[in-house]
């Protein structure tokens, strides 16, 4: 039922206008009536009516004045003017105002009623369309939020590179650049409302839920330091909320702070480590004591120092028996409880993992793999289960290329093809392509230099310079042309190259040539 106010100065006029419709009968609420705009304009405010009629010529504030301020507060209100003066420029500025109806006095009951239903469809017809236009605007902040968790969730998987992920970043108004980040992993039947406003308010981050019970939060900072100290306040504050509800336990784990982009996939690996890490040891408070645990120690360092070993010296075609003998020096333990299995198998991913950081080997695949695997390692009941995830898992890791002793390593034989198709490019680097085959840039220079006795700035210039010369002898293009094709933007440091290289000007080259 819509809710009518009259305006009118005169009083007859107004109480014509109220006595001659049956209101309630025809649909309408005839919430009250005032002489002028001045009087009117709180009780319009008290009233909420839905349609204003006002009469124009009114003392001390006119229809249209009141029109005005109607229109900019009361947006929604629909206004019929009704005025005995049918001169143009009332009309116009009525239009101006967008008034929704203007009628001239007197009116008839019939002709108003046909009026105010005309006004109330278009009411009607516009809250229908805002809710439509809010449902739509509900449902793309749904479907955006949801491209952006999927997103965020991609980055901590590592399947962009750091362009593409800027980009996407863009398209989808996600704040993901910084210059420092670590991820935060959150795991519980139901997460506190608290802490993840806690984290969100007082931290720059952005988070989504990767599951019903874990919360992925990729924390930012500006400065390494600062960073730092906020990665331990926020331990500090999720260790007292633990204490404080015991009823409810929170699993979370926490990566290094990376400095970029591609290091927000190693840190969130870390994450899953250092939580899964946690959960071994909440189980295990749960299922025995300090004091057995302690006592196996000694076994798990004599098993850490024969794994190491073979990681560094072992032969691939031997990972089946090594397996079979790390696995009789878990059962030796005598002690098959699912929890110290699981430990076990804990232990020893996280000794791989911890040698590969060791070495600065970052293989966002490897380290992605390892971590599918790892999720099996708490379904582990049996001895031979065990040894078939020990033999797995360095299945996976020394197949990677990373510990290869044949003659061509397959991770540089990846990064000379590489070169290959590229080398005509200005931009290549050490940087370009270290992100293409998945490790950091120190680890793989190292790699470069040990496997084929140059460093890579040496083998991307013996690959230009083999190139050149092709094309001094095959073609007349001039020595700047050349210089491009081959991926130097500046001739005069192409030259200086070249005659460093060959000991010959490239026009001495293309002569003798």
């Amino acid at each position: 039922m819509k809710k009518i106010f009259l305006l009118d100065d005169e009083v007859q006029v107004r109480e014509g206008i109220k006595n001659s419709v049956d209101w309630a009968n025809k649909g309408f609420d005839y919430c009250g009536d005032a002489p002028d705009g001045e009087v009117a304009l709180p009780l319009i405010k008290k009233q909420q009516p839905d349609i204003v009629i006002t009469d124009i010529k009114m003392p001390f504030m006119d229809g249209l004045e009141l029109s005005r301020i109607l229109r900019e507060e009361m947006p929604d209100t629909k206004i019929i003017i009704l005025s005995g003066h049918d001169e143009f420029e009332y009309a116009r500025e009525a239009m101006r105002i967008q008034i929704a109806d203007y009628c001239l006095k007197p009116i008839s009951a019939d002709e108003l009623l046909k009026t105010l239903y005309k006004v109330s469809s278009q009411i009607d017809q516009e809250a229908l369309e805002k809710k439509k236009m809010n449902e739509l605007q509900n449902e793309a902040t749904k479907n955006r939020t949801r491209y952006q968790e999927t997103f965020l969730n991609e980055v901590c998987e590592g399947s962009f590179s750091p362009s593409d992920a800027v980009k996407k970043a863009a398209q989808l108004e996600v704040e993901l650049i910084a210059s420092f980040y670590y991820v935060l992993l959150l795991e519980t039947e139901s997460i506190p409302i608290d802490i993840i406003d806690s984290i969100q308010t007082d931290y720059p981050c952005l988070s989504f839920k990767s599951t019903k019970k874990e919360m992925v939060f990729i924390m930012k900072g500006e400065t390494e330091s600062r960073i730092h100290e906020e990665r331990y306040e926020v331990k500090e504050r999720l260790a007292d909320k633990i204490k404080q509800d015991i009823e409810r336990p929170i699993l979370y784990g926490f990566g290094k702070v990376e400095s970029r982009i591609h290091g927000i996939s190693l840190s969130y690996s870390q994450a899953v480590e250092d939580k899964n890490y946690n959960k071994m040891v909440q189980r295990n408070k749960a299922q025995d004591s300090e004091e057995n645990i302690l006592h196996n120690d000694e076994m798990f360092i004599s098993n850490r120092n024969e794994l190491i070993s073979f990681l560094k010296n072992g032969d691939p075609t031997e990972i089946t028996a090594f397996a079979k003998s790390y696995t009789s020096l878990i059962e030796a333990s005598n002690n098959s409880a699912a929890f110290f299995l699981y430990y076990s198998l804990i232990d020893f991913t996280l000794t791989i993992k911890q040698y590969l950081k060791e070495q600065e080997i970052e293989d966002v695949v490897l380290l992605k793999e390892m971590a599918n695997r790892e999720v099996l390692a708490g379904w582990i009941k049996e001895y031979s289960e065990v040894e078939s995830y020990i033999a797995d898992m360095l299945q996976l890791v020394m197949k990677s290329g990373i510990f290869s002793s044949g003659k061509v390593n397959p991770l540089i034989r990846k990064a000379q093809d590489y070169i290959q198709e590229h080398f005509n490019d200005s931009e290549l680097s050490l940087q370009t392509v270290a992100d293409k085959v998945n490790v950091s840039p120190s680890y793989f220079s190292r790699m470069f230099s040990k496997e084929t006795g140059k460093t890579l700035v040496e083998y991307i210039t013996s690959i230009r310079i083999e190139h050149a010369k092709k094309l001094l002898k095959s073609t007349n293009q001039r020595t700047y042309e050349i210089a491009q094709r081959v991926g130097y933007s500046d001739s005069h440091y192409f030259c200086n190259l070249f005659k460093k290289v060959t000991g010959m000007t490239t026009r001495q080259y293309k002569i003798r040539g």
